[in-house]
């Protein structure tokens, strides 16, 4: 009984250690990627990453982070961590459909769901590392969201098409 005490706490122990190895290079606390002690293949340092995440699902409970969001952050993590320099990364979000109260600032997120906005701290981030965080406006119209509404940094586009048929232009890329 002993020894099995003993691996279980073991196990324990390990599966402890090894769920705080998390690498946050750019968006701290959120888009968390694991360490890789492993040879595998890396992205070109050298090359441009231009890449746009779409962002469109409905998220039920309101009060949680929006998932996908949480995402994008760990595209830009996983980039700079696998030896992209932040300067060669350049991101896009496009935000439309289900996903647009995301970019709700808190005073109008709480009026319309009952609790503070949970990405706003997120979008922050996002924003302060130089991540293009874009809204669709024909998803803001629909949604009776108007521009004073919208959280500071998040860009206001004519729409969703137009700001990615925009940056695909631009060279970016849809992850």
């Amino acid at each position: 009984m002993k020894t099995i005490l003993t691996i279980a706490l073991t196990f324990f122990c390990l599966a402890q250690l090894n769920g705080q190895d998390k690498l946050y290079p750019v968006i701290k606390d959120y888009g968390a990627v694991e360490i890789v002690n492993f040879q595998v293949e890396l992205p070109n340092p050298n090359q441009e990453y231009k890449l746009i995440d779409e962002l469109y699902s409905r998220q039920e409970d309101k009060s949680a982070l929006y998932g996908r969001l949480d995402y994008s952050a760990r595209i830009v993590n996983a980039h700079v961590a696998a030896g992209v320099p932040k300067e060669k990364l350049k991101m896009a979000i496009v935000i439309f459909s289900g996903a647009t109260p995301t970019i709700l600032n808190n005073e109008e997120y709480n009026r319309r769901f009952g609790v503070d906005n949970p990405n706003v701290a997120l979008l922050d981030q996002l924003v302060a590392a130089g991540v293009e965080v874009i809204v669709c406006g024909q998803s803001m119209v629909k949604q009776e969201i108007s521009a004073d509404q919208v959280h500071t940094g998040v860009q206001l586009s004519f729409s969703r098409i137009t700001a990615t048929s925009a940056l695909i232009n631009q060279g970016y890329s849809i992850f």
